[in-house]
């Protein structure tokens, strides 16, 4: 089955972690198939690291070694050696947190450009914007031209919206993408993708003297929703989540209607 609107299916975002798989796989195929022959796109995953009272870091394994430290063993220990009785804690385990992401690498591994999907993870709150907005000058910070991709609804904005001027509406019926060239770094390229639209092809810039790559949102999504098979998953009597506007929600009602003919 294809894709039953001719922008973003808002409907994708609760399979999001597969979503998110896919577009990155794509992306690199569909750059490779038009990059010059000394570039390589490719997806790249780190593990992000939290250790307390120092910020997150992310590193990449060659190989992970682990010593498993499961509930605290014996008494805990107070001033001056002390046994004291502590309370015994609830253990979470939040799990791995992976960062997957899209690079542009020459064919000497040197990183040009940086290409990310935003997640719900990295809207869902100040600290998680804190984080992306940390991520992205870090990536500037290092000489890479950086692009942000975000079609997920749920969340806060996390892209700039520069006191208004780029129209970002508070409901969330549009999406966008940012690119920020390197060495360049006062001017952000905004591209607004609004439900009810075609998502743009975007620039990806490249080295410095060097055409774009151009990289086709709508043909990504399109491609992610026929092999993901989400036609068949999809409960459409369901409104999505977060929710729509009632006109926007009506529109896709009408929309879903004509394409079942």
């Amino acid at each position: 089955m294809k894709n039953p609107f001719p922008g973003m299916n808002p409907w994708l975002e609760e399979y999001w972690r597969d979503v998110h798989a896919r577009l990155l796989v794509y992306a690199a195929d569909q750059l490779n198939g038009e990059l010059p022959a000394d570039l390589t796109a490719s997806v790249d995953e780190r593990l992000v690291i939290d250790v307390e009272e120092e910020e997150p870091r992310t590193y990449l394994p060659d190989v992970a070694i682990s010593e498993s430290w499961d509930n605290p063993v014996g008494p805990a220990i107070g001033p001056a050696g002390a046994v004291v009785e502590a309370a015994e804690p609830i253990v979470v385990d939040r799990g791995e947190m992976k960062l997957r992401r899209l690079e542009i690498s020459d064919s000497k591994g040197h990183l040009i450009t940086v290409i990310e999907f935003l997640s719900p993870s990295n809207k869902a709150d100040s600290e998680a914007r804190w984080l992306w907005d940390r991520r992205r000058k870090e990536n500037l910070a290092a000489g890479l031209s950086f692009v942000e991709i975000d079609l997920v609804r749920a969340g806060s904005w996390t892209l700039p919206d520069h006191n208004g001027r780029l129209r970002l509406s508070p409901d969330r019926v549009c999406y966008a993408a940012c690119v920020t060239r390197a060495r360049r770094l006062r001017l952000l390229e905004f591209y607004r993708c609004p439900l009810r639209e075609r998502l743009p092809i975007i620039r990806i810039p490249l080295r410095r003297g060097e055409p774009d790559a151009a990289l086709n949102l709508q043909a990504l999504l399109d491609q992610s929703y026929e092999h993901g098979r989400y036609g068949r998953k999809i409960d459409y009597s369901t409104p999505p989540e977060p929710p729509l506007p009632p006109e926007e929600l009506a529109w896709l009602r009408e929309t879903l209607a004509t394409s079942a003919g």
